[in-house]
């Protein structure tokens, strides 16, 4: 089987060369990853995209062209960013729209993943949701606080599309392996090789040489290895890439938990099988006892806003903490003569070029840096009252003393007019635990929608 990853996002590009050299060769699966939680909570709750929809749209219509045309499935997950009910209404529509304007027909499955807080409350109260790591154990009053909860779906709702003759995938949030993974275990290719394909290829590019940008991958699966090569001509894989994606984002360098088990890839070896090509054999999967499924959530805080600043005066900066610390107090005054508890707001300042990154934790100690950039944002339930409260977080900074001032104001460079930006709702992620299924397809379920024909939906 030969499976294209036609890019490591949607929306992130790749070469058209690329892409119609790795269709000519005939390919089983055309997938992308659509999504992530690494642009942090804001996508999920907000229900929007990380990527530009006109980026989306072209690699889709690229992806869903070559799909129809050579009767390849082309299989999306993540959809949207989030993966909620919100991303995946947005790609669904782009999908339409791409096929109206060139004539496309074909079937496709929408499979749904956000959650509803009441069915998991039933779950929290029969023991089936876990902390994923260390963090707090799940309680009802964070499920009805979440704006959204979405679960991370495995190959089962994937290939329950495919045996519904689904030519299009669309699912919501999923494991980024197991889009690659779903087809050659519905059709009893080896577990181990296959997951440890799905997880070398989902980020495309990520895995080739030169690294000018995001790119297609081919992998192949055979019997007892499978191969990784870059669909572009001019480019190639290497042992290190390969080795080195297979601990990418994982806690151990030789496991990597999927909702049925887990890939083992101790015994494993990556040969260079020619300059462009790297030959991969060994991996192993050991199925789990029980099937569990990643839910990832997130709460609304309130509105921020955002004000950046830098500074150069060397008394401000050899005083900068204890500077802060006054314009803090001074904040929080004037807070109060406008009628705000300076509980009901959260305000954060970040010092770069001084710990800004890591804060104490930081080992490199620089005392005199000629530079420093201030980040401050100021979290508050409505954004009326955080514009109000940055404003005064600003004037403070601007107009504060510091021991051997010499000017009346002036002390900070500010780049941006306006100074305050308002960034829109602020999330925090509350749920990152783990749900028990008895049926992997219980929380997934499916909309089939026949694309190009008069609109007709079966679930």
């Amino acid at each position: 089987m030969r499976l294209l990853a036609a890019s490591g996002m949607l929306g992130y590009g790749f070469a058209e060369e690329s892409f119609s050299r790795a269709v000519s060769m005939g390919v089983d699966l055309i997938g992308c990853d659509a999504g992530s939680m690494d642009p942090g909570p804001y996508f999920l709750g907000a229900g929007v995209p990380f990527v530009s929809r006109r980026a989306c749209k072209r690699d889709l219509a690229l992806m869903l062209e070559a799909g129809v045309r050579t009767g390849t499935p082309v299989v999306l997950g993540s959809a949207g960013g989030g993966g909620g009910e919100p991303h995946l209404e947005w790609t669904r529509l782009l999908i339409e729209e791409i096929a109206a304007e060139r004539g496309l027909s074909f079937r496709m499955a929408l499979i749904h993943a956000e959650q509803d807080p009441a069915m998991l409350g039933d779950a929290l109260d029969a023991g089936r949701i876990h902390a994923l790591g260390p963090i707090a154990e799940l309680k009802h009053d964070a499920l009805a606080q979440a704006t959204r909860i979405v679960a991370m779906m495995g190959v089962e709702p994937l290939q329950a599309a495919f045996e519904a003759g689904a030519q299009v995938v669309v699912a919501g949030r999923c494991s980024d392996a197991a889009i690659y993974a779903s087809l050659p275990l519905a059709l009893g290719q080896d577990p181990g090789l296959a997951w440890h394909l799905g997880k070398i290829i989902e980020c495309a590019g990520q895995v080739i040489e030169p690294r000018t940008g995001q790119d297609c991958v081919l992998g192949e699966l055979a019997r007892d290895h499978f191969l990784v090569e870059p669909a572009h001509p001019e480019k190639r894989c290497t042992r290190i890439r390969i080795a080195a994606h297979t601990m990418y984002e994982n806690p151990s360098p030789y496991e990597l938990t999927e909702p049925g088990g887990v890939l083992d890839t101790r015994g494993c070896g990556y040969e260079q099988v020619d300059a462009r090509t790297v030959r991969v054999s060994g991996s192993r999967f050991h199925p789990s006892a029980g099937y569990t499924v990643k839910l990832e959530g997130v709460t609304a805080l309130g509105f921020r806003t955002v004000f950046v600043a830098g500074v150069r005066d060397p008394g401000l900066i050899a005083g900068i903490e204890d500077f802060v610390t006054v314009c803090r107090g001074r904040v929080a005054n004037e807070a109060a003569s406008l009628g705000v508890d300076p509980d009901s707001y959260t305000l954060n300042v970040r010092i770069y070029g001084r710990d800004a990154v890591m804060g104490a934790r930081e080992p490199v100690r620089n005392p005199n840096p000629h530079e420093i950039g201030i980040v401050v944002d100021v979290i508050a339930p409505d954004e009326d009252t955080s514009r109000a409260i940055m404003a005064k977080v600003r004037y403070a900074l601007l107009h504060t003393d510091f021991r051997g001032r010499k000017c009346i104001s002036g002390n900070l460079a500010i780049p941006f007019s306006p100074s305050d930006l308002p960034a829109g709702e602020a999330y925090r992620f509350s749920v990152w635990h783990t749900l028990e299924l008895d049926d992997p397809l219980a929380p997934f379920p499916m909309e089939m929608i026949e694309v190009g024909s008069p609109r007709r939906r079966t679930s």
